[in-house]
């Protein structure tokens, strides 16, 4: 049994098809003006069941939200950001 990685979104624009690709793309990502530190995972775990996770760099850390148990989810990392 594997879980299999889908889609890896890279700075919320590309969509990569390895982790390769995505690592490749996030290093031309950073050497423009758009320097979005960012990427979404889309996991299909063996039961059949679709998560997702994403890792960004923020400030003076990196931070981790999404579906997966225990992670907080996008609306709870939004309020900590917004402070609400």
């Amino acid at each position: 049994m594997k879980a299999i990685v889908e889609e890896i979104q890279v700075g919320g624009v590309t969509i990569a098809k390895s982790l390769f690709s995505a690592c490749c793309e996030l290093k031309v990502q950073h050497g423009t003006n758009y320097n979005r530190t960012k990427l979404n995972f889309t996991i299909k775990l063996p039961s059949g069941e679709t998560k997702s996770i994403t890792i960004r760099d923020e400030d003076n850390e990196t931070v981790a939200y999404g579906n997966f148990e225990g992670l907080p989810n996008f609306l709870d990392y939004s309020k900590e950001v917004l402070g609400k």
